[in-house]
């Protein structure tokens, strides 16, 4: 099988219309049909019922829906280094529990690109649970992620710890404490990640439900520009990591921590078994000679 034939069947279990989708592919009817045919004799199975109706996908065509897209997108991954390998660029990918590289800041960016100009970094913020996964099946070389790690099939280097903390606005009543308990968690509006996060999964699941406590969590976003305004226009409790909280918090809202075992550790971490470039060699001694250099203590 190859690309086209994938991308062909792809388009034909997205319409279920044989018509409908040679004509978004810009192929005759009976183009399309024999290319399907050809992949049903390749893999020994049907792939859809024909009737006057249109196409209904076989059980076997939406067991292999997800195999099939992660082929693609490996696809796609390797045109995109070629594409920058004929502008003899270096590429390192970096899955990032998201606001992370926004976190080391632009002096990180530009000191690295002055260091290393033919390296081309390209990072993709996205969940904790998406990056592990993503450098499991080898589409990025590193991920910054928050612990624990699987130890069995990735390694580490503990980049900094990140405390959870509570944004409020100034004039709500926790905003006098220092430390916020779980308790002081009860009946209020809360505000997060949300649980595609596992980080937010885990912090909700350890603060508050398995001590009992209640709250109302009206919305989940990683949208740093909504959680402000919802703690200073809603009067919610914003939970996050004391890092994104630095740079996103409006001129009416105080940060709080929880107390100091309420955290994570945030990871550099890398496959086991992964053979890294040497831009990819050149990006980890960069970013931990960097960390070494700023160390985060925790919000002033």
């Amino acid at each position: 099988m190859n690309r086209k034939q994938l991308m062909y069947f792809m388009e034909a279990y997205r319409t279920c219309n044989i018509q409908a989708a040679a004509d978004a592919l810009y192929i005759s009817h009976q183009g399309l049909s024999r290319v399907l045919r050809t992949l049903e004799e390749e893999l020994g199975q049907p792939l859809f019922r024909r009737s006057n109706r249109g196409l209904e996908p076989t059980d076997f065509a939406t067991s292999i829906i997800p195999h099939i897209r992660t082929i693609l997108d490996s696809y796609d991954s390797i045109e995109g280094i070629h594409t920058l390998a004929a502008q003899q660029k270096s590429v390192v990918t970096v899955y990032s529990l998201d606001h992370i590289l926004g976190f080391l800041g632009i002096g990180f960016v530009e000191s690295f690109h002055e260091a290393f100009p033919h390296v081309t970094l390209s990072v993709v913020d996205t969940t904790d649970t998406a990056a592990w996964e993503a450098l499991d099946r080898g589409w990025c070389d590193f991920a910054l992620v928050n612990g624990p790690m699987d130890e069995t099939r990735f390694t580490g280097e503990k980049l900094f710890y990140s405390r959870f903390c509570v944004r409020m606005r100034r004039d709500h009543p926790l905003a006098s404490k220092e430390i916020i308990e779980p308790r002081d968690m009860q009946g209020q509006r809360m505000i997060g990640k949300g649980r595609a996060y596992h980080c937010f999964r885990k912090s909700v699941e350890s603060l508050l439900l398995a001590q009992n406590v209640e709250m109302s969590i009206p919305v989940e976003t990683a949208d740093e520009e909504l959680l402000m305004e919802l703690v200073e226009r809603q009067d919610m409790l914003a939970v996050t990591y004391d890092f994104s909280a630095r740079d996103h918090r409006g001129g009416d809202t105080v940060v709080r921590y929880m107390d100091q075992q309420y955290g994570q550790h945030i990871y550099l971490a890398e496959r086991t078994d992964g053979n890294s470039t040497r831009a990819g060699r050149d990006f980890k001694r960069f970013l931990l000679r960097w960390m070494e250099e700023h160390p985060w203590n925790g919000l002033e």
